[in-house]
């Protein structure tokens, strides 16, 4: 077997017996209580801005030329759908990657693809406020469950007064109020011009 093969085996198997030390260390278990809603104190964040408005391009010659300042391509007509839909959510609520889906005719995973390279964040495409289908808070910037990229996204929703419980899913007695799904879906032109 290669030297480095069996140095990144090592190198996994150590991080590996450290995660499973972590997750079993006394004080870091889960709550017992059955109200296990977070109370609302401020996370710790890089990036808690959900003020700034990014330039977004509205008439189909803008659209055609836009190009994405994460990627340097092209945003396809599917991320404006995307984008479109994430854009009606108000702040305060959220929706989930499996509605906009659901609007779009799609998949939850192609419309989390999109919103992984949002260049309209945080407004006027908020996709910070995009949660999975089960009301946790999912992922962020191409990141997913825990980390810095979530912390800010935990950050940006807590002051828009989403709460959260200890497991990171939004608390039980506020999910009637924040869930929003009644998307507006604007009509595409399908038909071909002959040349």
């Amino acid at each position: 077997m290669p030297a480095e093969r069996i140095i990144k085996r090592a190198a996994v198997a150590s991080t590996t017996s450290s995660v499973k030390a972590f997750k079993k260390h006394p004080s870091l278990s889960k709550p017992t209580s059955s109200n296990t809603t977070k109370k609302p104190t401020r996370p710790v964040a890089v990036d808690e801005d959900v003020t700034t408005v990014q330039p977004f391009p509205k008439t189909a010659e803008e659209r055609e030329n836009a190009v994405n300042r994460h990627t340097g391509r092209k945003v396809t007509p599917f991320q404006f759908q995307v984008y479109d839909l994430c854009a009606q959510i108000p702040k305060g609520q959220i929706s989930t990657y499996k509605h906009i889906s659901d609007a779009l005719h799609s998949s939850s995973r192609a419309v989390g693809q999109a919103l992984k390279i949002n260049p309209y964040a945080p407004l006027p495409v908020p996709c910070h406020r995009v949660l999975d289908s089960k009301l946790y808070i999912g992922g962020f910037n191409g990141q997913w469950g825990e980390g810095e990229k979530i912390d800010n996204k935990r950050a940006k929703l807590y002051h828009e007064g989403v709460v959260f419980d200890e497991t990171d899913h939004v608390a039980a007695e506020t999910r009637e109020k924040v869930i929003f799904s009644d998307f507006k879906v604007a009509k595409t032109d399908t038909t071909v011009s002959a040349a």
